[in-house]
């Protein structure tokens, strides 16, 4: 079983990804990964670097490669993954076409549920604790909204964690999986 969590940045995916993880015995990871395209996309998100949008859209899908085969490696036990493809489609596809980003990520494994935890952007903004090139209040509304559209489109688990405390948020969360299991 593979499970991702997307949604803007303050709305929760970290705190229950791990959570999630933990209380299903799953193995947890993330992306952007820690491996070396991993890193260099975290210091372009900073403002390190400056590269365009299709570059990268093309370093996210470099490490998804590299991230699948720590993803293939664990399915048996079960993968919890804190953003996947759709964080692509959501932020990198407000500047790049959709279908290239899909057919650059072609031959990745797709996640069995996704779940999208949505938030008041005001609430995600309190709750960042570090900053990046697309922690904006206008840019996560036009994020949030096109994870919405994409929701629809692939059958996402929408949550929305805005007057949640984390254990309730966590408890919804387990009862809509479960009943995915």
């Amino acid at each position: 079983m593979f499970i991702a969590f997307e949604g803007i940045d303050g709305s929760g995916k970290t705190t229950q990804s791990k959570l999630l993880a933990k209380k299903l015995n799953y193995f947890w990871t993330y992306e952007p990964t820690d491996g070396i395209v991993g890193n260099l996309i975290r210091q372009i998100l900073k403002g390190k670097y400056k590269v365009d949008s299709k570059t990268l859209t093309l370093l996210f899908a470099a490490d998804r490669f590299e991230h699948n085969k720590i993803i293939r490696k664990n399915l048996k036990r079960g993968v919890v993954c804190d953003r996947y493809i759709f964080s692509s489609l959501a932020y990198q596809g407000l500047d790049v076409d959709e279908e290239y980003i899909l057919n650059i990520n072609k031959g990745i494994i797709m996640p069995d549920i996704t779940i999208l935890l949505v938030v008041d952007i005001d609430i995600a903004l309190k709750r960042l604790k570090s900053s990046d090139i697309f922690e904006k209040r206008d840019f996560l509304e036009k994020i949030q909204k096109k994870y919405l559209e994409l929701s629809k489109r692939y059958n996402f688990i929408v949550i929305d964690t805005t007057d949640k405390d984390v254990y309730e948020t966590h408890k919804e969360i387990l009862k809509k999986v479960k009943a995915c299991l």
